[in-house]
């Protein structure tokens, strides 16, 4: 389900959704799928539901919807 208007500004003030597991602006590295290997940053979440999607500007500049499943935290 799409995030209501209230959601997304929750998610950009860093603020919990429920399942939703990153925060805007983490740093995440895609562990599967067509993107498989590239870093990024989470830029917004997209869809809501037991595996959240988000827009993830990757380090190449592209932006790419990713499903959380296929994400990982970048240590620091």
């Amino acid at each position: 389900m799409k995030p209501t208007h209230d959601q997304q500004n929750e998610f950009l003030d860093h603020r919990p959704l429920p399942g939703v597991s990153f925060e805007h602006n983490d740093a995440v590295v895609v562990v599967a799928g067509e993107h498989s290997g590239d870093s990024g940053a989470i830029i917004s979440v997209e869809e809501l539901g037991d595996d959240p999607v988000y827009l993830v500007e990757l380090g190449s500049g592209q932006d790419a919807i990713v499903s959380q499943s296929l994400l990982r935290a970048v240590e620091a």
